[in-house]
């Protein structure tokens, strides 16, 4: 599926070129920064804690993602290799309420990874270079992820999300409209939450182009090692307000069979909500994302690694108690790579979920 073009001229030119060893050769920009496919929406992190017991939460969500911006550190640089990554991720997402403050998740990711680069094998004064571009990708089942949502019990003052007030209580606002009661939420109090899990390796890392030769690590499908999840989530809706914060990470526990290990990844979250009537929901967030750089026989990778604030505007349609539609976008505020990588103006992100009691 992924070919390889090669653009030759005069055979001159090609001898002239290979005996040309003093000329450095232009290395393409890292593809980083990876995702950790952690659970990035924000009142999706409700759904993970507020699932009644015996009900099942199933959610399908498409992620498109296009690395085209070189970054140096901080500052905008030349994309002197044309490179760009698209990364597409379609994952299911299983919710299960064990017990009242005991909820399941299973996250199952398909992905595809394209990639296409320019590399120049010898710059010569007055004598045309040998370029190759380079197109190779994978596609197929990424890591999966199994996390537990565990709500602490931290006193008789804090309602739960399972204490729901009844319709037409004084749980619901005031609002009238033309003599009708408009909905605005539930009233429920604040939510705190011990999410642990973990990374399966089920992504391969042994895909190979159309040269035979094993793709770099960034364009693998997973990470090749069982990584342990753990973090700390809270959130609080009242009337038609919410909002919550979030913090969650995975420690990279070894190198896999090909010695490489991934650096340690952190996210962190927080958001505000506004249910504008029974129908749609306005959500701002921001979120931090930080990566440590990988290792390579146990040496430190360059172009590898990081941290990047997103603002993440999202509308959430409420069709049905049961089924909800939601759109969020991405947009980086502040970026800071080690060396040179590439990186996306916005990550698109469209989910929706079903409730089955």
């Amino acid at each position: 599926m992924f070919k390889t073009v090669r653009i030759r001229v005069t055979a001159a030119a090609f001898i002239v070129a290979a005996l040309v060893t003093l000329v450095p050769v232009t290395q393409a920009q890292e593809i980083n920064p990876r995702r950790m496919t952690l659970p990035n929406e924000n009142l999706a992190k409700e759904a993970y804690l507020t699932v009644p017991p015996g009900g099942l939460v199933a959610a399908f969500s498409y992620e498109y993602e296009i690395l085209e911006d070189a970054f140096t550190k901080q500052e905008a640089s030349a994309n002197s290799n044309n490179s760009f990554t698209l990364n597409n991720t379609l994952a299911l997402d299983l919710t299960y309420g064990l017990s009242p403050n005991v909820t399941l998740n299973a996250i199952i990711p398909y992905k595809y990874v394209y990639n296409t680069h320019r590399e120049d094998s010898a710059l010569v004064a007055g004598t045309p270079g040998v370029f190759f571009d380079s197109r190779r990708g994978s596609q197929g089942l990424g890591d999966v992820m199994l996390m537990s949502y565990l709500k602490l019990s931290v006193g008789d003052l804090l309602r739960f999300g399972d204490e729901y007030y009844p319709e037409g209580n004084d749980g619901y606002d005031q609002y009238i409209d033309e003599g009708e009661r408009l909905y605005a939420g539930r009233r429920q109090g604040a939510v705190f939450s011990l999410a642990l899990g973990v990374r399966l390796p089920t992504g391969r890392t042994d895909v190979v182009g159309d040269d035979g030769t094993r793709l770099p690590d960034d364009l693998q499908l997973g990470t090749g090692t069982m990584d342990p999840i753990f973090g700390l989530l809270y959130h609080h809706r009242y009337y038609r307000l919410g909002w919550g914060l979030s913090a969650l990470g995975r420690v990279s526990s070894q190198e896999n069979i090909h010695h490489y290990q991934w650096g340690n990844e952190a996210l962190g979250a927080a958001y505000v909500s506004y249910r504008v009537n029974k129908n749609l929901e306005w959500v701002n967030q921001v979120n931090g994302n930080l990566w440590e750089r990988d290792q390579l026989n146990g040496a430190p990778v360059t172009s590898r690694g990081g941290s990047i604030l997103y603002y993440t505007p999202s509308l959430i349609y409420v069709g049905s108690r049961s089924a909800t539609f939601q759109a969020s976008a991405e947009i980086p505020i502040y970026r800071n790579f080690n060396e040179s990588q590439l990186s996306s103006d916005y990550i698109i992100n469209i989910r929706t979920t079903f409730l089955f009691d």
